[in-house]
């Protein structure tokens, strides 16, 4: 399993992981992964707290990796 390479990659990890209930690679497609409509909102929920800012339903379809999610989230 990849490390996170930075706080924010981390911090998705965990968030996917939470969500999944199983350990998840920072590579790992949150949907190949076991993840559904339910566990998506769960994640983007927690995510918007995280950040403190909404995100949109489609991020974590375009964007189902912690690295890819991370790279899009950061300015």
């Amino acid at each position: 399993m990849t490390p996170a390479q930075h706080e924010l990659q981390a911090v998705i990890r965990t968030i996917f992981a939470e969500a999944l209930g199983s350990e998840i690679g920072v590579n790992d497609d949150f949907f190949a992964m076991g993840g559904d409509s339910l566990a998506a909102e769960r994640v983007l929920a927690a995510l918007s707290d995280h950040l403190s800012q909404d995100l949109p339903g489609w991020a974590l379809l375009d964007y189902p990796s912690a690295t890819a999610l991370a790279i899009a989230l950061c300015p």
